[in-house]
């Protein structure tokens, strides 16, 4: 029962670190288990694909431990090698692009910077299975909460693939509530104090934020009467801010073997558990990558060669709920600083300008006392996306 601990233990540090679903718990351990860890995915899309080669490591520890100077080579049955270049720590790129292809077998190869090799078996691309569209509907989720929940839609004519991995990437516009085309320079910083408004240099009226899934999103069709999927991959609350403008989705959908499937899937079910402790987890998850050194040596992971579909969706907030607004997640108070403080001898304008910390709105017409100055200011955030975002606007983007 303690060696069934301990292995559990150490596995499940690492798949909170993947999949960042549960909270590490402060917990001393006896045995420190040393695995490398691989995330191996090919697709039929003609790009660079990527591996990531990492290490466990104990709970008390703060970062990753990436594998460095590793050797990564994709070889396939005709005698093809996909060279992999390090580009990051830990995370190895092809130095060409290429598409798996029908028909051919592929496998994985490592070398560690130590001499250690690492195999993984051969994997033929999976069947492909194309996403008709993406929808949206207001649902309830089983909090009583109310939002939009993205559905994906697709069949196989073939009912040939049957399960299947997601992934998205959303991207959000942000539009401060209290944005002026016009901004605050400083004149002079010294006695006699002097700004003057002038138009702004930076475009900060629009911005734009992108963000990756994060958790495991799998289903499969295998139990049902046809190869014909209709499920949710999103679901977001009415209020969070992230759909208060404009918001897109790109969903992509991975074909996977059982075997893939069945790997993540317990990956799925370790990573949300909410009693890393229970008895029913097994020690280890086994995958199809194995030690070509040390037979005993356990590896985490599993290289797969999936096909590949990805639509997008766009919406605004209006759109799904009509006569309903989001409130900004920031506090946006006025500020309205004296220019010269004939007590301090300095100018309190002056010195906010310089922290940066606010932006020019307009002129003061507030009439209120504690509104001093002539200029009427507020925090960055409020009046300058910049700080949300990017305002370059992704060649995709369609307002």
């Amino acid at each position: 029962m303690m060696k069934l601990l301990k292995l559990n233990i150490s596995k499940l540090v690492l798949l909170f670190l993947f999949f960042s679903c549960v909270e590490p718990v402060d917990i001393e351990t006896i045995t420190f288990e040393n695995y490398l860890v691989v995330e191996a995915s090919m697709t039929n899309e003609l790009k660079k694909h990527t591996v990531k080669l990492s290490r466990t490591f104990e709970i008390d520890q703060n970062s990753e431990n990436k594998e460095t100077g590793a050797s990564v080579v994709v070889k396939d049955n005709q005698g093809v090698n996909y060279q992999f270049n390090e580009i990051s720590a830990g995370e190895y790129e092809s130095v060409n692009a290429f598409s798996a292809e029908n028909n051919k077998e592929y496998w994985l190869e490592i070398t560690t910077k130590t001499g250690d090799t690492y195999t993984s078996t051969a994997q033929k691309l999976t069947p492909e299975a194309q996403i008709e569209k993406l929808t949206t509907s207001v649902q309830t989720s089983i909090e009583g909460v109310q939002g939009v929940e993205i559905s994906v839609q697709s069949f196989n004519p073939n009912n040939n693939s049957h399960y299947y991995r997601y992934t998205y990437e959303e991207t959000y516009k942000i539009s401060p509530p209290f944005w002026s085309d016009e901004e605050l320079s400083i004149v002079s910083d010294r006695t006699p104090f002097s700004v003057e408004v002038i138009k702004r240099t930076i475009d900060n009226k629009d911005c734009y934020k992108t963000m990756n899934s994060s958790q495991l999103i799998l289903t499969e069709t295998k139990s049902l009467a046809e190869d014909r999927v209709d499920f949710p991959v999103r679901f977001i609350l009415d209020t969070n801010f992230i759909i208060s403008k404009r918001y897109s989705i790109l969903v992509k959908q991975y074909v996977q073997t059982f075997e893939a499937y069945n790997y993540f899937n317990t990956l799925k079910k370790l990573s949300s558990s909410e009693n890393v402790f229970n008895q029913a987890q097994p020690g280890f998850i086994s995958g199809n990558i194995v030690s070509e050194n040390n037979q005993n040596e356990k590896v985490i992971g599993f290289f797969e060669v999936s096909s590949v579909s990805e639509k997008r969706l766009f919406f605004n907030y209006e759109d799904i709920f009509p006569n309903q607004s989001i409130d900004f997640p920031e506090s946006c108070d006025f500020a309205a600083p004296i220019l010269f403080d004939s007590f301090t001898g300095g100018s309190p304008l002056v010195s906010l300008i310089k922290d940066n910390t606010h932006t020019y709105y307009r002129e003061n017409d507030t009439g209120l006392e504690y509104l001093e100055g002539t200029y009427l200011l507020v925090p960055k955030v409020c009046g300058d996306c910049t700080v949300l975002g990017s305002n370059i606007k992704p060649t995709f983007w369609v307002d």
